[in-house]
C-alpha cells in the first residue's frame, strides 16, 4: 500500500487557496510505459532516484552523479542503467514495474548479481569515465571498485517494500562489502487537462546500508583457566571480494616496502604524522584507509566527512579539493598551504607531488598546516 495520495492539487496563493485536482496518479501500465522507459528517464538524469537517497542523508550534498552507461553487462546480465558519482561510487539500477511478475527475492538478488560480477571483473570492464568536470580521480574510482563501494538502486512504479527485508540477510552474506541497496518508487502523475505530460515524484521507499565487518572464528581449547584460545581471521572467497580496505597503517608500509622501497622510511613518518594529527583532534580529522591508501578525512556536518589528503604506496602523496569544493574558503586556504610549502603551483581539483622530489621534513610541514588548515574552518 503506497503513502502518497492519487492526486496532486493546484492552488491559489490567495486568500482562498481554493484546490482543484491538476494531476492524478496512473501505474507504467495505465500509460503503456516499458522498463526502457524508466531506464531511459533515469540516464537523461540520475537525480530522479539519487535526489531521495541524497534527502534520506545517504548520498552527500556535494557528491555529483553522472550517467555512464545503459544496459552493460558484467557477466551476469544487463545492468539497466550505470551511474558514477564524483567521488568514484558506481550505482548500479535495475527498473521494474508493478506488472512484471518477478519475484522480490529474485530482484534483489539479481541487482546483488549484478555487483557481485562487476566487482569480480574490476576496473578493466568499465567504460571510459565521462567526460565531465565532477568525473573523479582515476584512482578513486580504482578504489571504489575494488572495495565494492556500490549503491544499488531498484526502481520502479509500484514497487514492494517487503523486498528491502530480503535484501538485509542477502546483504548479510557479503560483509565485507560497502554496497547500499535501496528502492526507489516514480510515481506518476498525468495532467487532468494534457494527457501527455506527466510528473514524476520520486519516492525512497527505504534504503539498507551495509554493515562491513571482519569476521573471525575464536576457538577455545580446554577449560579455563587452563584454555588455550586461538583466533583465526576468515578471509571472504576471493570470488566475492576482490579488493579489502587495508587493517592498519602497518599493512599500508607492506604494500610500500612491496611497491617503492626507497620511500618506506618516509612513507612511515608521514604515516605516524597522519596518525597524530587525527588522534589529535578526533571530531575534526579521521584517519581511514582503503584497498591501498592511507587517508585523511575532514569530519562534515551529519556524519559525513571528506577525503583531503591521500598517500599512495608508489610513493605520492596527493591533496584532494574536490570533495570541499563546497567550502570555497577553505579550498584556497589548502591551495595556498601546498604553494607555501612547496613552492609548487595546484590543480583545481587536487595537488600531487613524489615523496622523493621534497625532504620527510617538508612534507610532514605539508601534513600538519593543511590539517590546520581543515581545523581552523567551519566547514558545511
Amino acid at each position: 500500500m503506497k503513502s502518497i495520495g492519487t492526486e496532486l492539487f493546484a492552488a491559489s496563493l490567495g486568500a482562498r487557496a481554493n484546490p482543484k485536482v491538476a494531476y492524478e496518479r496512473l501505474s507504467a501500465r495505465d500509460l503503456e510505459l516499458r522498463e526502457t522507459w524508466f531506464r531511459d528517464a533515469i540516464f537523461d538524469n540520475p537525480e530522479i532516484v539519487i535526489g531521495p537517497c541524497r534527502e534520506a542523508g545517504r548520498v552527500d550534498d556535494a557528491e555529483v552523479w553522472m550517467p555512464w552507461g545503459i544496459e552493460k553487462n558484467f557477466g551476469a546480465g544487463p545492468i539497466d542503467v550505470l551511474l558514477v558519482s564524483s567521488y568514484g561510487r558506481v550505482g548500479l539500477v535495475e527498473t521494474k514495474l508493478s506488472y512484471n511478475p518477478q519475484k522480490r527475492r529474485e530482484v534483489v538478488a539479481q541487482v546483488l548479481d549484478y555487483a557481485l560480477s562487476l566487482q569480480e571483473k574490476g576496473r578493466s570492464a568499465l567504460p571510459d569515465l565521462p567526460q565531465s568536470d565532477d568525473s573523479p580521480d582515476e584512482e578513486d574510482l580504482v578504489d571504489a571498485v575494488s572495495s565494492g563501494k556500490f549503491l544499488l538502486l531498484i526502481a520502479g512504479d509500484s514497487l514492494d517494500p517487503r523486498a528491502l527485508r530480503l535484501s538485509e540477510a542477502l546483504l548479510a552474506r557479503h560483509l565485507t562489502n560497502e554496497w547500499d541497496l535501496g528502492m526507489v518508487d516514480i510515481n506518476l502523475f498525468r495532467h487532468a487537462d494534457r494527457p501527455g505530460e506527466v510528473i514524476l515524484v520520486p519516492e525512497l521507499l527505504g534504503l539498507v546500508r551495509s554493515d562491513v565487518r571482519q569476521v573471525v572464528r575464536v576457538q577455545v581449547e580446554g577449560q579455563v583457566a587452563a584454555a588455550r584460545v586461538t583466533v583465526e581471521r576468515i578471509a571472504p572467497d576471493v570470488s566475492v571480494q576482490r579488493g579489502r580496505k587495508l587493517e592498519s597503517p602497518d599493512a599500508y608500509l607492506h604494500q610500500v616496502a612491496t611497491v617503492a622501497p626507497d620511500t618506506l622510511e618516509t612513507s612511515r613518518t608521514l604515516a605516524a604524522a597522519f596518525a597524530l594529527r587525527a588522534t589529535s583532534a578526533p571530531s575534526r580529522i579521521q584517519l581511514d584507509l582503503e584497498t591501498r591508501t592511507l587517508n585523511l578525512y575532514a569530519l562534515l556536518p551529519g556524519g559525513r566527512r571528506a577525503r583531503f589528503l591521500t598517500l599512495w604506496p608508489q610513493g605520492r602523496v596527493v591533496v584532494l579539493f574536490r570533495y570541499l569544493t563546497a567550502n570555497g574558503v577553505l579550498v584556497e586556504r589548502l591551495k595556498q598551504v601546498c604553494r607555501e610549502t612547496t613552492g609548487a603551483t595546484p590543480g583545481e581539483t587536487r595537488f600531487e607531488l613524489q615523496m622523493d622530489a621534497f625532504s620527510p621534513e617538508v612534507l610532514v610541514e605539508l601534513t600538519n598546516a593543511l590539517c590546520d588548515a581543515v581545523e581552523a574552518h567551519e566547514i558545511a
